[in-house]
C-alpha cells in the first residue's frame, strides 16, 4: 500500500466531512410529529329559517353589509371606527408582533455569524524548584500582545424537523391573529351599527314624546275649561294632569339615553367624548332594509374569522406536538471560526497571519426523568383542547346565525303588524279631525284619538329599531365587514 501524503489526508478528510454535512443536510428535511390536516366537517346543506333571503355563493356576498341601509351617516361612521377605533389598533399591534415571531423562527433554520475581534495583553510567571528560573521562564514574564479577528459562525442542524415545526407553530400562530384581529372588526362594525341605530330610535322616540305633551297639554286646557264652565268633573282635570305629568316624566330618560349612546360611539370612533354628538345630532330616521343577503352555511363557517381562529389554533398546537416529539432526539450542531491571529496589530492582515477552529457536538436527553413525556403529554392535550374549541365554535356559529334568522323574521312580522295598526291610526285620527271640523266631536275625543296615534308609532319606531339590530346580529353572525 502506497502510504497517502499530508496533502491527501487533508482531502480524504475534506471530502469525509462534505459527506457527512450532506448527508446531516438531506436528514434536515424529516420532521416527526403529525402532519396537519383541517378537520373535515359535516354542514347542513341550507338554514332552517331563510325566507323572505337571498342566497348568494361566496364571490357574490357583499361584506360590506352596512351599505344595504342606504344610511351615508352610518357608512360614515362606520368608516372612521374602522381607521381609528383603538380596539383595532391594538389587534394590528399584536399582528405584528405575531409576525416578527415568524421572522425569529424562520432565523433559527439558518446559521448564524458574527464579525469577532479581541485583542488580550498576557504575561506568565513559572517558578522552578529551588526558585531557579530558565530563560524560557523569563521569556514567558514579558508582557506580550495577542490580537485576533476573524469569522464565528454556528449552525444548530434542524435533523428531526423540531425548529421546522416551531416555524409552522408560529405562521399558524400569526395567521390565528390575524383571524382574531378580523373578530375585532367584525364587532366593531356591527357594535357601531347597533349603537347608531339606539340614536335615531331614541331620538325619534324623543320626537314623538314631544308631540304627545303638546297634545297633552291641549287636552289640559279643555277639561280645565270645561271643568270652569261646569260641563265636566273635576276628575276629568285630574286625570288630563297625570297624563301630562306621565308624558313629560319620559322625556329625561329619552335624552339620557341619546347622550349615552353618543358617548359609547365617541369610544368606538376613537375619539373624545363628545364629538360623535356633531356627526349625528341632526334628526335621521331609523336605518331601515328588508334586503337579507344570505349566504350558505359552507361559506359562512369558511369565512367567519372566529371559525379561522380556532382552526389556526388548532394548527398551533398539532405543530407543538411535533416540537415535543423532537425533543426526545439529539440535537446536532456545527460552529467554526475563521481569522487571523498576531501579537501586532500591523501584521495582523499580513497573509501569514491565519487562525481557524472547527467543532461539532451532539447532545441527546437520555435522562429526562419523564420531563420529555409529560411535556409531550401536554402538548397532546392542548391539541384535543383545540380540536373541541374549534368543533364548538363551528356549532355556535351555526347557532348564531339561527338565532339572528329567527329573532330578525319575527321581528318583521311584528314590524308589519305594527305599520298596518299605524295606518288604521293614522286614518282614525284623520277621521276624527275631519269629524271635528264638522262639529260631530269634542276636541277633547280629537286629542284622545291623537295620543293613541303617537303611542302607536312610537311601538312601531322601537320595533322597527328592534328590527333593524337583530338584522345587524344577523350579518355579524354571517361573519361579514371583515375584508377592508
Amino acid at each position: 500500500m502506497i502510504p497517502l501524503d499530508p496533502q491527501n489526508r487533508l482531502f480524504q478528510t475534506g471530502r469525509r466531512l462534505a459527506l457527512l454535512v450532506g448527508c446531516l443536510l438531506l436528514c434536515a428535511g424529516c420532521r416527526v410529529g403529525p402532519d396537519y390536516q383541517p378537520p373535515a366537517t359535516a354542514l347542513p346543506a341550507q338554514w332552517s329559517v331563510q325566507e323572505g333571503s337571498t342566497l348568494l355563493t361566496k364571490a357574490e356576498m357583499d361584506r360590506q353589509w352596512w351599505k344595504n341601509f342606504n344610511d351615508p351617516i352610518l357608512t360614515q361612521l362606520i368608516d372612521k371606527a374602522a381607521q381609528d377605533n383603538f380596539d383595532l389598533k391594538i389587534a394590528e399591534a399584536r399582528l405584528a408582533g405575531a409576525r416578527a415571531s415568524v421572522a425569529q423562527a424562520d432565523a433559527t433554520l439558518l446559521p448564524s455569524g458574527s464579525i469577532r475581534g479581541t485583542a488580550t495583553r498576557e504575561a506568565n510567571q513559572m517558578a522552578l524548584p529551588g526558585g531557579n528560573t530558565t530563560p524560557f521562564a523569563a521569556l514567558l514574564h514579558t508582557p506580550y500582545n495577542i490580537f485576533q479577528s476573524g469569522f464565528d459562525a454556528s449552525w444548530e442542524l434542524d435533523l428531526f424537523g423540531g425548529h421546522q415545526r416551531a416555524k409552522e407553530s408560529a405562521e399558524a400562530q400569526r395567521e390565528r391573529v390575524e383571524a382574531s384581529r378580523d373578530t375585532v372588526r367584525v364587532s366593531l362594525l356591527a357594535e357601531v351599527a347597533r349603537t347608531y341605530v339606539i340614536i335615531r330610535q331614541q331620538q325619534a322616540r324623543l320626537a314623538i314624546a314631544e308631540a304627545l305633551i303638546t297634545a297633552d297639554e291641549r287636552t289640559l286646557a279643555i277639561a280645565q275649561q270645561r271643568f270652569a264652565e261646569g260641563q265636566a268633573p273635576r276628575l276629568e282635570v285630574i286625570r288630563a294632569e297625570a297624563a301630562l305629568e306621565q308624558a313629560q316624566t319620559a322625556l329625561p330618560d329619552l335624552r339620557n339615553r341619546v347622550a349615552q349612546a353618543e358617548y359609547s360611539l365617541d369610544l368606538l370612533l376613537g375619539e373624545q367624548p363628545g364629538a360623535a354628538h356633531a356627526l349625528v345630532s341632526t334628526d335621521g330616521p331609523v336605518p331601515d332594509t328588508h334586503l337579507l343577503v344570505l349566504a350558505t352555511p359552507a361559506v359562512v363557517i369558511a369565512q367567519r374569522p372566529d371559525i379561522r381562529a380556532a382552526e389556526r389554533q388548532l394548527a398551533v398546537a398539532t405543530a407543538q406536538q411535533g416540537v415535543a416529539v423532537a425533543q426526545f432526539f439529539p440535537n446536532i450542531s456545527l460552529s467554526g471560526f475563521f481569522g487571523a491571529l498576531s501579537t501586532s496589530t500591523s501584521d495582523l492582515t499580513s497573509g501569514g497571519n491565519h487562525s481557524w477552529l472547527t467543532t461539532g457536538g451532539i447532545s441527546w436527553p437520555i435522562l429526562s426523568y419523564g420531563s420529555l413525556s409529560a411535556n409531550l403529554d401536554a402538548a397532546d392535550a392542548q391539541q384535543q383542547e383545540a380540536m373541541a374549541t374549534y368543533q364548538k365554535a363551528i356549532i355556535a356559529a351555526l347557532s348564531d346565525v339561527e338565532r339572528a334568522l329567527a329573532a330578525y323574521t319575527e321581528q318583521e312580522k311584528s314590524v308589519h303588524s305594527l305599520v298596518n295598526e299605524f295606518e288604521q291610526r293614522r286614518r282614525a285620527r284623520a277621521v276624527a279631525q275631519e269629524r271635528y271640523q264638522e262639529g260631530a266631536t269634542s276636541r277633547l275625543e280629537v286629542l284622545e284619538v291623537d295620543r293613541t296615534f303617537y303611542t302607536t308609532q312610537d311601538r312601531l319606531i322601537t320595533a322597527r329599531a328592534e328590527c333593524a339590530q337583530d338584522l345587524i346580529a344577523v350579518y355579524k353572525s354571517l361573519g361579514g365587514g371583515w375584508v377592508e
